[in-house]
């Protein structure tokens, strides 16, 4: 079964092929926010070498959120157009601060995304299961509250490589999502968001 893992959350776009669990290519953009002139192409490149197409295609996997509004639309915009072409593959979207827990081994963790205005996205964890809501804060506060929790503060957004370690790890706890509804996460809606449902 191929899946692809969309890294649409990173600054550095990355798609991630796999064969039934094994990962078999990973292509990494090192043009920053270059989401809409390489994720495409990165697509397209990892399908070429894994001989696959869009039709073959049994599953994809987002980021759902938190992230910045680009990214995240630029995702979603991906499994809908997929839909076109491969009505029958399954859409599967993680949260990106479960994704950071799932990967961590610390016993209390609170991994920490960049949410702009001085700010982060940020929730709590215990042995890589959420026991608060997602939330957004200032680290310097979180530090002063959770001082018995091991906080991380990340620069940037996980990658298709950790979304597809994290994705392996919860796989049957999953439901797929039906790409023509899907949307977004959002802890804060942006005033893009807004705006775009004021047009619904």
């Amino acid at each position: 079964m191929l899946s692809l893992f969309f890294g649409n959350l990173s600054s550095f776009p990355s798609v991630l092929i796999a064969d039934e669990g094994k990962p078999l290519y990973f292509l990494k953009s090192y043009v920053k926010y270059s989401h809409q002139e390489n994720l495409i192409s990165m697509v397209d490149s990892v399908w070429n070498l894994a001989g696959c197409s869009p039709e073959r295609l049994k599953r994809l996997v987002i980021y759902e959120g938190p992230g910045l509004f680009t990214s995240l639309r630029i995702g979603y915009a991906f499994a809908k157009a997929l839909f076109l072409k491969n009505p029958y593959y399954e859409l599967y979207a993680l949260n990106s601060l479960d994704v950071l827990a799932l990967l961590s081994e610390k016993p209390c963790y609170i991994p920490c995304l960049p949410a702009q205005k001085g700010e982060v996205f940020y929730a709590l964890y215990e042995n890589g299961t959420r026991k608060s809501e997602y939330k957004i804060g200032k680290y310097d506060e979180l530090k002063n509250t959770y001082s018995q929790c091991f906080l991380e503060n990340f620069t940037d957004f996980p990658d298709a490589e950790a979304l597809f370690k994290a994705f392996i790890k919860v796989y049957n706890t999953l439901k797929p999502q039906d790409p023509r509804t899907a949307d977004p996460f959002y802890i804060r809606p942006p005033d893009a968001y807004m705006k775009l449902r004021d047009k619904r």
